[in-house]
This record gives structure tokens, sequence and C-alpha cells, in this order.
């Protein structure tokens, strides 16, 4: 039919077209901008973000109504898009620039004036009918009622076209379309969105669809100037075959936008129809989804699974025992700094090369420990005082001779008394005998940065107190290498 049923929709010229190229020059062209409303799932929107992802192929054939045969000259003739069809007994619109500029022109046509969002095509529908019928109580009564009450207000249109595979049972996927208010649409609607159906839906009625959309939106869609992206995810059941655009409830808001006469329609343009599989998940955005990244909620590498490699040096984070420092595989990521095969953070002297035994830190001559070993009774004190007796200097002179022949070398001295007299004395007397050791190596030119002395007081015996053998052997100095940096 050539007219839309009178009774649904208020009169649309039909006038032939008798030109074949539409005057563009005058034209106001549409803004492609993609406003970003809320979008969701099943019903809800969520904001247009790029992934960054693949995108996959598009499963709707000519969704931007690109193909069409014969051209369409006016309306009611969405079936001369390839492919598409309407799921009810009302009858959507296809708009080319090579319809009919006072109908189913593009840029130019009777509800509006737009620019495709892409190519040279779209389709437009009418999502709702604002019917209304005389108040027959205002004329009997004359109460002050409004002139006219709601009528059938049921009246929509859908589109529908198949898929060029089925969905697959569990999948997600995304479905996408731009859609635009009409600029002489004189109400607007949410509820605008997709539903794919397992089987071709052929009503003969002319109301709104009882299925529920797989993804609508909840905002009323009120843009006139620029094309607004409804766009979800859902969760194929696994028989869905055919895609159907539209309004769908089940209560749509409905909102008044009337510019000049009211033609009491919802007429939205449409365009770039696309239903997609969803890319697999990837929460740190790092191109590894997640059910195959070892640490999917850090971006991180590709050839370590999904995970980080803050140094760079081919070990993932979550498995280097040094993960700002680079080192090889073989020493879990740590540096081997001094190079004696012993990584840096199991290495007590990692700038020093040593042996295992000493734990990175170098071995500790045999003349070096028989030296300390004889220090232990061999530096004498005054009874009662912290200065060293001149038989001790010759000991004392070695241990130079040591620590200059060894600069790796750092020394603790530390120094112990016997348990005869005040413990918070031998403690002091201990501290100062040590510091007196100190004194006497940095006064022969031993670096005070290279030694450090503490007292021990009674605290730490060798031998048993109660002889005299034994409390000379805990009055003594120790020496311990380091070799600290």
């Amino acid at each position: 039919m050539s007219v839309k049923d009178q009774k649904e929709l208020p009169v649309r010229t039909t006038s032939p077209c008798s030109r074949s190229v539409i005057n563009e020059t005058n034209t106001k062209t549409t803004q492609h901008m993609k406003v970003a409303l809320p979008l969701a799932l099943a019903g809800l929107l969520a904001p247009y973000l790029s992934s960054g992802q693949e995108m996959g192929p598009n499963l709707v054939n000519n969704g931007s109504f690109e193909a069409r045969s014969p051209e369409a000259k006016t309306w009611d003739q969405l079936t001369r898009a390839t492919g598409w069809s309407n799921a009810n007994g009302g009858s959507a619109d296809v708009f080319s620039k090579l319809g009919c500029a006072n109908t189913t022109g593009i840029p130019d046509n009777e509800v509006g004036s737009s620019a495709a969002f892409e190519g040279e095509g779209y389709a437009g529908f009418v999502a709702w009918k604002d019917d209304q019928r005389p108040n027959l109580k205002r004329m009997v009564n004359g109460r002050d009622e409004k002139p006219y009450r709601a009528a059938w207000n049921q009246y929509s249109e859908y589109l529908e076209t198949a898929l060029t595979a089925p969905l697959t049972a569990g999948q997600k996927y995304d479905i996408s379309f731009m859609v635009k208010l009409a600029d002489k649409s004189d109400r607007a609607v949410s509820g605008i969105g997709a539903y794919c159906s397992p089987t071709e839906l052929k009503y003969f009625h002319r109301h709104h669809l009882s299925e529920s959309a797989d993804v609508s939106s909840t905002a009323v869609l009120e843009n006139k100037k620029d094309w607004v992206e409804v766009k979800g995810t859902f969760v194929a059941d696994g028989d869905e075959k055919y895609v159907v655009i539209g309004a769908f409830g089940p209560s749509l808001e409905k909102k008044s936008v009337i510019e000049g006469a009211d033609n009491q329609r919802a007429y939205y343009y449409i365009d770039a129809i696309a239903v997609r599989l969803h890319p697999e998940d990837d929460r740190d955005k790092d191109g590894v989804i997640d059910k195959e990244d070892n640490c999917p909620d850090e971006a991180g590498l590709k050839t370590l699974g999904g995970c980080p490699d803050r140094d760079s040096d081919g070990v993932a984070d979550k498995m280097d025992a040094c993960p700002d420092l680079a080192g090889p595989v073989n020493n879990q990521g740590c540096p081997d700094s001094d190079g004696d095969g012993i990584a840096d953070n199991i290495d007590k002297c990692p700038k020093v090369a040593g042996v295992p035994a000493m734990k990175g830190c170098p071995e500790i001559k045999e003349e070096t420990k028989k030296l300390f070993e004889k220090a232990l009774t061999g530096i004498q004190f005054e009874t009662g005082s912290a200065v060293i007796k001149k038989t001790s200097y010759g000991i004392l002179d070695q241990v130079v001779t040591v620590m200059n022949d060894n600069q790796e070398y750092n020394l603790e001295i530390h120094g112990h008394t016997d348990s005869q007299g005040d413990d918070a004395k031998n403690m002091k007397l201990s501290d100062d005998r040590a510091a007196s050791v100190r004194k006497y190596l940095t006064d022969k030119g031993v670096g005070a940065n290279r030694l450090r002395s503490e007292g021990h007081g009674e605290t730490m015996p060798v031998a048993d107190n109660a002889t005299s053998k034994g409390r000379a052997q805990n009055r003594r100095v120790e020496f311990k290498v380091m070799f600290w940096e």
C-alpha cells in the first residue's frame, strides 16, 4: 500500500518522485556525533566505549540498508532493502539519496532532514502513535475536561532480518545500532531496542510485540540533532536466527516533544545495525583474555601469560623474587651483582664475591681466623679499666694489617666481662673496652666507617664464671668480620 492506514497515522503525502538527483546544496547536514547515553544488558543501556579489541564479523547483512532492489521511492517499502521485512502488520520505511525528497529521500524527507550515519541509506519506523479521540464527557456535560482523551495507543512498527548464522548457546553477543528521532516527530519514547528471535516473526496485528528485548534503551530517546548509539550485551539461548528492531515494553516511557503542528507520533531513523560475537572478557585490557590470563587484574604481556614484568627481565612479577631489578631466569629474576653465582636476594654480601658456605660472603682466611682466636684472650686491659695494656698492641697491630689488606672487610668489636661485680658497671666496662679497641684501630688508620663496637657485659659467657679459668675466658674481646655496604 502506498499510504499507511490513516487510522493509525496522519496522512503522509505520496507524491511521485519527479527528480532523479536530490539537490543537497541547501540541505542541513546531521552531525555524526555518537552521544554517550547509558547502556546496559537486557533492557538497559551502557556507555559507548571502544574496548580496543578486534570486533568480530557483523551477523547482520545490509545493516545500513545500502542494498536496495528496486530503489524505494515512497513509504512502506522496507522490503526493498535486501533481507529486511516487517515483523508485524505495521510497515516500516527505507530512505536513500535516490528516494523522493518529499517522502523518503536523504537528507530531506517528509519527517525531517538527516544524513545517514554511514553510507547513503537508513530505515525508519513508528515506535508509538499517540492516538486521541474526542472526549464525549466534555461534549455532553460541558465539564472542565480536556477535549481529547487517549485512544488505542498501540500502533508500532518493527524491522526484521535473518542473521547470517544462528547464535551459540551460552555465548555473549553485542547488539548495537544508531537511532535518531526524526525532526517532525512530536513524541519520544524509551524502550527502543532489539530482540533476537528463534523464528521469523510474521504477526498480522499492528500493535506492540509481547517479546522482551535483549537490548534496549531505558532513557527516552529524544535527540533530533545527533545519531545516538543503543548498545548492549546479552547471552544467547542458542536458537536465535533473526533480529527484530523496534519499541519494546512492557511499559514505554513517553514524552511530548511537540514543535508546531502535532503529528502525535514517535518516528525514528535507524542505521548501522550490528550483532557481533562479544569479545572475550579482558578485565585488564592487556590483549590476553581472562580465561587465559594468569594475572587477569593486572595488565601484562602475552609472552608471560598476561602477567606484568616491571623490570623487563622476562620473569613475571608474580614469579620474580626481585621484580624491580632485572635478573636471569635461573636466579628467579634477581641480579648477581658480584658475579659469584649467588643471587643478590639471598647473597649476604651482594657487592663482594663470595662462596655459598658464607651465604655469598668471602671465605675468611685461616690466618685471620687464628688471629681473631688469639685476640679473644690476648687483648688485655688494666684491672677494672678500659685502658689497653701495651702487651696487646702487637695483636691489635696485626688486626690493622688484616684490615688494610682486605678492604672489603668490616669489623664488629664485641666486649665481654665476667660476672664479678655490679651488672650495670660490667655492661659499661665492656662497652668502653670495645670502644677503646675501636679507637686504637682508627688511630692506626682503619676507617671508622668500617668499624662498630658494642659491649655485652656478663650476658654472653662462654665458660663457667664459678672458676677463675672460666672467668678469664669470659673476659674477652671478639672480632667478627662483616661485609656491610
